[in-house]
């Protein structure tokens, strides 16, 4: 690992595959783009506790993509059938900028939801999804958070100078797909960390479970893994 700090006990030779979450309703596809090019992994091991490690290394930037099993770490309030965490970290390589990038948790053609709405509020940006059976919640965190991780220079790029209201609330969208978060131009001594969360259960009407167990920060998402 280049981006994240931990005890690394990593199998290698995982099967290389696009970063994917299964879920009861279809499955979610965790995406990278850098530069107006989409990006695939270069290499994969899996972590200790069960989650899995992605790196993108190229010649203009690093990336790397932790995915953490949060079941255990779960109050009763949370409790839900699954909850999977997505931590991306991209860093430009010396000599090297980023002009955009995007990071994005969207649904793969064949899902079967049959409702979604926006559930956004209290920082966080998230969306519901359900069927008869299943209510899924994809989840991450609200633009004004991220301004303010901006501000405090905690891993998101000086360069998101944003000055219109407009500009402030759109880098972050949602839709029927899912979310995506857009970045502007990263220098290379500049690491941009963005994060997802998945959660789901069976529908129980009033139920919000799945919403708070995607209400979480990054560092809980990597605690299950000894990372940092």
């Amino acid at each position: 690992m280049k981006l994240f700090r931990g005890k690394e006990a990593l199998i290698q030779g995982t099967d290389l595959i696009k970063p994917s979450i299964y879920t009861p309703l279809g499955t979610i596809e965790l995406s990278l783009a850098a530069s107006g090019e989409c990006y695939l992994p270069t290499h994969c091991s899996q972590l200790k506790h069960g989650g899995s490690l992605y790196q993108y290394y190229y010649d203009s930037f690093d990336c790397e993509l932790v995915l953490c099993n949060l079941n255990y770490n779960l109050s009763s309030p949370q409790e839900v059938e699954e909850c999977w965490g997505a931590v991306f970290r991209i860093k430009p390589n010396t000599h090297h900028q980023i002009s955009t990038c995007s990071f994005s948790a969207l649904w793969k053609e064949g899902y079967s939801w049959e409702d979604y709405g926006a559930d956004t509020g209290e920082n966080l940006e998230a969306v519901e999804y359900e069927n008869e059976y299943y209510r899924l919640h994809i989840g991450t965190q609200e633009e004004p958070l991220i301004m303010g991780k901006r501000n405090q220079g905690d891993m998101i790029p000086k360069s998101l100078a944003l000055h219109s209201d407009s500009e402030k609330y759109s880098f972050v969208l949602h839709s029927d797909q899912g979310i995506e978060v857009s970045m502007t131009e990263i220098d290379s001594h500049q690491i941009c960390q963005v994060h997802f969360l998945i959660a789901w259960k069976r529908k129980i009407e009033e139920d919000i479970s799945t919403w708070l167990a995607v209400d979480q920060p990054t560092k809980e998402i990597l605690k299950g893994e000894d990372i940092w």
